[in-house]
């Protein structure tokens, strides 16, 4: 028999341990400086999705364009996280700036944009910054906040039109990735203008399969702020050129806009690093901006300008172009998915890779040829050759991959991650499904959950009193992929119960015995995206209830059990 006040313990803290909580958070900018340190540039107060688990470890790559890790911990809880702030832009256009369709000219340039966000509690009032460069920055939030008006950033933020407005589409900011889509170079009577783009660069993003299939799990949200000039600003071509007012790069004399300067809302720019199709925002400018939707996972910069353009890396920046989106498809595969570049256009100094001995290849690249050994066997086409000659369909092991055109391989003859308009292959549409239930550093920190945190009803967190003899309901709410299906099953003490396939399940029991029970939800993702010999369990979610069983006489009101 339970004690009661021992229950009503258990339920005390399974309400303190809960994961997912909406709290107030520091929300602050910070600039990594050349000689490595920290420094504060933007500080706020915000309410915000805290997720308290600790997210899974991800390997940080070694070599001289590997990215710098920032590791941030709270000293008064241990609440911990870390950003990685990529040494290199690469920047991936069609070589056809015309179609924007096509092989890739890739472009790889000192990254020039060092600012990363740290967002903690505010129960964490004093916290360490490790830069991987000497000792530890310790940062006083509170002292932070009560000298905000005089951080560089201060009274340069732009503000939305609409402050705070809506959310966009989706759900829950705790189970799903958030998605900002910033206006830049768009003027006060534009803002139709805006949702029109902005509606065409969401159908463009999700007309491409995985992004499709999981159109749902984003929070897809749309900010219009209004700037003085319309497009971006377009230095002058100048043969040798090395500063930011005039563009070295000899496509930039075919630019119709060449010389224009603009007063926009982010500062956003061709011909970042002389590349002249390469469109970088201010960063600490958006970061600082989008303090007003702090669950942000993604940014998009989108800029009211024709010319064909655009950005990955931590904010992703596109023209106005209709094959700009194509930019940002090919480039989230890289920020959000960790998919390395499948073209073979030598990049001398890129830090090497190996699946056979060293620092391990991204999930679509490999210099592995045993076939067996294969990181992605599960799924080559069957009776396919090993390596695979050019043009054969299917996926099997293409040579040339990584900036590399001997030595190393990829999945498909034609993808996403190889030129700009085929579809993701296989392998790339696989890593982005087992990214979303993984978890991409953001929250949730364990990935997309298909049963919605905080939905189930009894709550799972305490154990249940039930009274025998009396039926009982157990629900919770399932997410379904918009473009798939999922399987419901209900297990009472491990054991499956049969025609239990539905979200809510009537538990009833006659006798007095057994006086615990265990009822378990399971909701798997059926995609056929994900071979099944590699979904490690990323597809299965689960809540489990105890029950405690008792007879009606010997239940206070309050649902415990008498002693």
């Amino acid at each position: 028999m339970q004690h009661p006040v021992r229950l009503a313990l258990a339920a005390l803290l399974g309400f303190f341990c809960m994961p997912i909580l909406a709290e107030p958070a520091h929300y602050v900018v910070f600039r990594l400086a050349e000689d490595g340190t920290a420094v504060p540039l933007f500080h706020r107060e915000v309410d915000m999705t805290i997720d308290h688990a600790t997210p899974p470890p991800k390997a940080l790559r070694t070599g001289a364009d590997a990215p710098d890790r920032v590791t941030f911990r709270g000293l008064a809880h241990g609440y911990s996280r870390h950003v990685d702030i990529p040494r290199v832009l690469h920047a991936g256009f069609a070589r056809d700036a015309r179609t924007g369709l096509g092989e890739i000219d890739g472009r790889e340039v000192a990254n020039p944009s060092r600012e990363f966000v740290v967002r903690v509690p505010v129960t964490e009032d004093v916290i360490e910054i490790d830069t991987g460069n000497g000792e530890p920055q310790r940062f006083d939030l509170a002292a932070l906040a009560a000298h905000a008006d005089s951080l560089p950033l201060a009274g340069r933020v732009p503000k939305p039109a609409h402050p705070r407005g809506a959310r966009g589409t989706g759900g829950d900011p705790a189970n799903r990735v958030d998605m900002l889509v910033f206006a830049d170079g768009f003027t006060a009577d534009q803002e139709d203008l805006f949702q029109a783009k902005t509606a065409a660069l969401r159908d463009a993003f999700f007309a491409h399969s995985p992004y499709l299939e999981y159109e749902n799990f984003v929070n897809w949200t749309p900010v219009f702020f209004v700037s003085q000039d319309e497009g971006a600003t377009h230095p002058p071509y100048q043969p040798g050129c090395n500063s930011s007012s005039c563009c070295a790069d000899a496509s930039a004399q075919s630019d119709p806009l060449a010389g224009q300067v603009t007063d926009i809302a982010f500062a956003s720019r061709f011909c970042v690093a002389q590349v002249h199709r390469l469109i970088v925002a201010d960063y600490g400018l958006v970061m600082a901006a989008a303090a007003d939707y702090p669950d942000w996972d993604v940014i998009i910069v989108s800029v009211n300008d024709p010319v064909y353009g655009g950005s990955g890396g931590a904010i992703g920046t596109i023209s106005s172009h209709v094959q700009a989106p194509l930019v940002i498809v090919h480039e989230y595969g890289h920020t959000f998915t960790d998919l390395a570049d499948e073209y073979d256009t030598a990049y001398p100094g890129f830090p090497i890779c190996s699946d056979i001995g060293g620092t391990a290849c991204e999930a679509n690249v490999t210099d592995q040829t045993l076939a067996s050994q294969i990181k992605w066997a599960p799924l080559l086409t069957p009776g396919i050759d090993i390596p695979t000659p050019p043009g054969t369909p299917g996926t099997g092991l293409f040579e040339g991959a990584r900036y590399i055109s001997s030595g190393m391989y990829r999945p498909a003859d034609q993808c996403m991650m190889r030129s700009l308009g085929p579809a993701f292959c296989a392998v790339c549409k696989q890593e982005y499904v087992r990214q979303i239930y993984r978890g991409w550093g953001g929250v949730p920190a364990n990935g997309i959950d298909l049963i919605e945190p905080g939905s189930e009803s009894p709550s799972s967190d305490a154990p249940v009193a039930y009274a025998v003899g009396s039926f009982m309901p157990f629900s919770a709410d399932v997410l379904r992929p918009a473009g798939g299906s999922v399987t419901i099953e209900w297990r009472l003490d491990g054991t499956p119960i049969a025609d239990a396939a539905d979200a809510d399940f009537l538990f009833s029991q006659a006798s007095e015995f057994p006086v615990t029970r265990t009822l378990e939800l399971r909701v798997t993702d059926t995609t056929d995206l994900v071979s099944p010999a590699m979904e490690d369990g990323l597809l299965t979610s689960t809540r489990s209830w105890t029950i405690h069983v008792t007879v009606a006489d010997r239940i206070f009101a309050d649902g415990f059990e008498q002693p």
